[in-house]
């Protein structure tokens, strides 16, 4: 059963940038998902403006409908956000088929977003993030 780790946003930092090779500078927030007491992900928020936050999400295999959800609780209730933004490679085709499923819409491409590589960009926001949720849009 995966559960939240919370409240320890410098080791989860750490454990994403030691496993992954990867540091997001200014980070807002790290969450860790805990798979039967084994850190297996971290999901980080981060450029949150007061209305949108953008989302990275580490962990490979382990991103399922019950985190996605937990995921815009928090930004909904914790952070107070109207929309989450999340980026990927172009070449990442297994987040781009997922995704959409999730209720993220496509909104462009950001030129060398990677480096080298494109990033696609996506949005959550209105109806669908407060269906994910849990919420009733006012």
């Amino acid at each position: 059963m995966k559960t939240l780790l919370r409240d320890c946003d410098a080791e989860l930092a750490a454990w994403v940038r030691s496993k992954f090779q990867y540091s997001i500078g200014g980070y807002d927030m790290a969450v860790g998902i805990l798979d039967d007491g084994a850190l297996v992900g971290c999901f980080m928020f981060h450029a949150y403006n007061g209305h949108d936050v953008e989302l990275s999400y580490f962990g490979p295999n382990t991103m399922d409908l019950g985190i996605t959800r937990k995921i815009a609780r928090i930004a909904v209730d914790e952070l107070g956000v109207s929309r989450i933004t999340v980026r990927t490679a172009r070449n990442n085709k297994i987040i781009k088929r997922g995704i959409k499923k999730l209720g993220f819409e496509f909104e462009g491409i950001r030129k060398h977003g990677y480096g080298e590589y494109d990033a696609i960009m996506y949005g959550l926001y209105g109806h669908n993030l407060m269906r994910m949720a849990g919420k009733v849009m006012q």
